[in-house]
């Protein structure tokens, strides 16, 4: 049996940046919408949202009744859903019935939730967007105690190394009480001449004092690299920048682990 499309499709795709996804028509947004049910959220009810329906897919009845009558998430799902009776009754209803149940989470919970599906299936930057807004609000919340919130910021501070933007990562890692991937971190994103200023004046403990004399001093490989290049000798250089390229990598997964 063939069904006839409801709508329009849309030339210009409608992209949902929190799902990583892109819809041209209404069938493929009722697709996604069940196949991601427990990754919705309010940014579904925006005004683009409705704009789509109403101007690209010509669906203005169902716009309509989106802007008028309802003002939660279940609901708003539910007038899709059942909008010329694309889902069944039974399908409609446990669709509402879950998304209702799970109206008790905090929204940080249901941010942090998504943004973990996202993280598996390697979609790191939508990720890394709920990551923050989850923070914010439970720093707005004050709720930053729990070990929830250091899982949180521990997976912004891999998020933030992995676009190598390392001055929020060791913040990050710094609030999740981690010292020494902060610490590491710290070090990437300063100049050598900052980074040892810094030492000077925030008196690290030993441990990360002994890591610091380690880090800071010059390489064997760089020390090698001079003496060829002074020697002109083609082969001691490419093995010493071999080396050095070596060196680099296997810090930067030392500090992702």
């Amino acid at each position: 049996m063939v069904y006839e499309a409801i709508g329009l499709y849309s030339k210009t795709a409608y992209h949902i940046p929190e799902l990583s996804v892109s819809v041209h028509s209404f069938e493929e947004l009722c697709y996604v919408m069940h196949e991601r049910l427990y990754d919705l959220g309010d940014f579904l009810m925006r005004d683009e949202t409705i704009a789509f329906i109403a101007d690209n897919l010509s669906l203005h009845d169902l716009a309509d009744d989106l802007k008028k009558n309802n003002t939660d998430l279940p609901g708003f799902v539910k007038a899709i859903f059942s909008y010329r009776h694309h889902f069944t009754e039974d399908t409609v209803a446990l669709a509402v019935k879950s998304l209702r149940d799970g109206c008790d989470e905090k929204e940080y919970v249901r941010l942090i939730s998504r943004g973990n599906f996202l993280l598996e299936n390697k979609k790191y930057r939508p990720a890394l967007l709920l990551f923050e807004h989850a923070r914010e609000i439970m720093d707005e919340e004050q709720d930053k105690d729990g070990l929830i919130y250091r899982e949180l910021v521990k997976k912004l501070g891999r998020l933030y190394s992995l676009y190598f933007m390392f001055e929020k990562a060791a913040e990050c890692f710094g609030a999740a009480g981690d010292a020494k991937r902060a610490f590491f971190c710290r070090k990437l994103s300063m100049s050598r001449v900052d980074f040892v200023d810094m030492l000077l004046e925030k008196h690290p403990d030993e441990e990360l004092a002994r890591e610091a004399e380690e880090m800071t001093k010059t390489p064997e490989e760089i020390a090698e690299l001079k003496r060829s290049l002074e020697e002109n000798k083609s082969y001691g250089r490419e093995l010493a920048i071999e080396r050095i390229s070596a060196r680099l990598k296997a810090e930067y997964r030392r500090m992702m682990l």
